[in-house]
């Protein structure tokens, strides 16, 4: 079997079962075998809201430097710190006193901001209905010692979709949430009407999250189930890239900026035609002078693999390729300072991840060859930059390692 044969043949496996949340590829590709007709998604759906720790957590850093560490344990969003750079964290406090089925794998995961000494925190919360979910929301103004009463922020109330939400805090207090609603697929499915997809809706507080906008509508027919990337613009306005379903059932990456009239714009040009949510989202990093940093996978059979390019408003690089085919390269993160980019990645090499990582000095230009920063067994979660540190910070978790912290700098 060839390299691109290979990688297609577990990109298809992947997609076959259609579920909101997952754990690493393999265990895809497992679960797409083992599927029967008439497979028991309730039962799927029920074992996902009753997992004791989600291994998804989120880190951001404050002004300071410190550490805040966002994780789900036992149906409570816990919130830790450190002050060592991640070597030592704090027992952490419970910010929903009541617990919740919170789904916390994969794509779908808690997310943490901190600005000005308000702790932001969201997360999805899993309902009975299978896919059913509420966009959860609180937040510490006294420095992470309490929180406030969680509140749910889609308007839309019924049981129906609302999931794999984004966080960004700016420093003007201005909180924005984006998710993945399903209202509109809902009330086509109503008035007999195909309607392909989810929606991509979101809200703002322009008082640390005191508050909330009503809801409102970003885009139509998005992917179901791939994370959202979202940072902020050189200027603090929010910029979104998620994967879209363009004409044709394409599953390519979309960018949006959200200002007073957003507009989307087609982010990549991959051509990955596939009637099925590949489980797997991009991320975005903006820079000083305001390029747009984005890194995706694509599944097309042509050209699979993991791929990075620039945006300088509506003109974009050529796509550069990275990772190593033969081992299942994915979920790629990246962070952009001053002129250099990174990316991280997880490779799987059949026994053992590899956190992978590659750094450019020239704003994207040229990189450097790929580097193993770290390798881990059993069960996984994805690289993730640590939101607002001023260096390329990465935290990996891992079942056999735990929680670990990872200088891009340093280690490449």
């Amino acid at each position: 079997m060839s390299v691109k044969h290979f990688i297609t043949a577990v990109s298809l496996a992947m997609v076959s079962t259609v579920i909101p949340l997952t754990v690493t590829a393999e265990q895809h590709a497992h679960d797409a075998k083992s599927a029967k007709p008439g497979h028991d998604m309730n039962k799927m759906w029920a074992e996902m809201r009753t997992r004791a720790v989600g291994m998804a957590v989120s880190v951001a850093a404050d002004e300071k430097g410190k550490l805040w560490l966002v994780r789900m344990q036992d149906g409570h969003i816990r919130v830790s710190h450190s002050e060592d750079g991640g070597k030592h964290f704090s027992e952490g406090v419970t910010v929903n006193p009541q617990p919740e089925a919170i789904l916390a794998e994969n794509q779908n995961r808690p997310k943490i901001a901190v600005r000005n000494g308000v702790i932001a925190v969201t997360w999805v919360q899993a309902l009975p209905k299978v896919f059913a979910g509420n966009i959860r929301f609180a937040r510490s103004v006294d420095g992470g010692r309490t929180f406030s009463e969680p509140v749910t922020v889609n308007d839309d109330q019924g049981e129906i979709s609302h999931g794999f939400s984004a966080l960004t805090l700016g420093d003007n207090g201005r909180v924005t949430l984006t998710w993945f609603d399903g209202r509109e697929r809902d009330a086509a499915d109503k008035g007999g009407q195909k309607y392909v997809g989810t929606t991509v809706y979101y809200a703002t507080s322009e008082d640390g999250g005191a508050s909330f906008s009503a809801n409102r509508k970003l885009a139509d027919h998005a992917c179901e189930c791939c994370r959202i990337g979202m940072t902020l613009d050189s200027d603090g306005v929010p910029v979104v890239f998620w994967r879209h379903v363009f004409e044709g059932s394409m599953r390519d990456f979309a960018l949006a900026r959200l200002d007073s009239q957003p507009k989307v714009l087609r982010a990549s040009e991959d051509g990955w035609e596939i009637n099925a949510c590949p489980h797997h989202g991009g991320d975005i990093a903006v820079d000083e002078a305001g390029s747009r940093h984005l890194a995706w996978f694509t599944g097309n059979p042509q050209n699979p693999g993991l791929f990075y390019r620039r945006a300088d408003g509506e003109n974009m690089t050529a796509p550069h390729a990275f990772g190593d085919l033969d081992f299942q390269p994915g979920y790629p993160a990246v962070f952009a300072y001053g002129k250099k980019v990174y990316l991280v990645w997880r490779e799987f090499d059949g026994n053992n991840y590899q956190l992978m990582a590659s750094v450019s000095a020239d704003r994207g230009d040229t990189w450097s060859a790929a580097r193993a920063v770290a390798t881990t067994g059993g069960a996984a979660d994805l690289p993730v930059f640590v939101v607002g540190a001023q260096k390329p910070l990465v935290v990996w978790n891992s079942a056999r390692d735990g929680v670990r912290f990872f200088n891009a700098e340093g280690d490449l």
